[in-house]
């Protein structure tokens, strides 16, 4: 089994995304994964794609994807962090499955208001089931400013204590590198690094994609889940001929 973690670029801030769809598509269905974790799916009623079909980002995704024969039996779930208006207009995750999805949930981050960081940040989980075993699966999207991503982990910390003794992974843009004190945070609650455990002497810059410089878009999993996967990798790291990247990210593909 494959999992795809995607901060895919909400379509407000990032222009061509009928474009980038497209792209999104075409490497989700060139890594075949069964399961999609992506960050930034926006819903806004005005956006020209969702005026013609009233679907968030995610939906429209796995739409393009059906109509190649692709995830014809797929679960989505959808749960925004923030609403920038009262109706019509929000971000957030979104997981999509071709496998039973048994249970899921969210807790929403703390946040202090601030000029660099305005967004309200959460972490989405769901209880998935492969073909030969279930685990739990953490969707996320970290704050960008240090305080609220200090409180962002520590949040996710204790959240996801309760799950430690269940094959667990923990996927998404963190806003923060490998050094970051916070993130290092994670090695004491028992979670490993994927990146850095099976390429070791590989960077895995993810962003910006034009121009990778970080690595901010990660894959920890407790040792019970660690020791399944067999590798990790970057997609969407080459732009059309026209010079558009699928995203402003790299995406993740984890082989289970």
């Amino acid at each position: 089994m494959k999992i795809v973690s995607w901060n895919i670029a909400n379509y407000d801030d990032h222009p061509k995304w009928i474009t980038r769809k497209n792209l999104i598509v075409d490497e989700i269905i060139k890594a075949d994964p069964g399961i999609i974790a992506l960050q930034e799916v926006r819903f806004n009623k005005d956006h020209p794609s969702t005026k013609a079909t009233y679907m968030n980002t995610a939906e429209q995704i796995l739409t393009q994807l059906q109509s190649r024969n692709k995830f014809m039996v797929a679960k989505i779930l959808i749960q925004p962090a923030m609403h920038f208006k009262i109706n019509g207009f929000w971000e957030g995750l979104s997981i999509i499955s071709k496998n039973d999805i048994i249970e899921t949930g969210a807790i929403f981050h703390s946040h202090i208001h601030n000029s660099v960081d305005i967004n309200q940040r959460l972490t989405h989980y769901t209880v998935a089931v492969s073909d030969s075993f279930v685990f739990f699966l953490f969707n996320t999207h970290f704050s960008n400013e240090e305080t609220n991503l200090r409180s962002n982990i520590g949040e996710m910390m204790s959240y996801t204590e309760r799950f430690s003794e269940y094959p667990l992974v923990l996927l998404g843009d963190m806003n923060a590198t490998p050094q970051n004190e916070n993130i290092h945070k994670l090695t004491m609650q028992g979670f490993i690094d994927i990146w850095n455990k099976l390429n070791p002497d590989i960077d895995g810059f993810t962003y910006p994609s034009s121009a990778p410089a970080k690595r901010i878009d990660h894959c920890w999993a407790n040792e019970s889940f660690a020791d399944k996967i067999k590798s990790i990798k970057l997609i969407g790291n080459k732009p059309n001929k026209d010079g558009i990247y699928p995203s402003d990210h790299l995406g993740l593909i984890i082989e289970v």
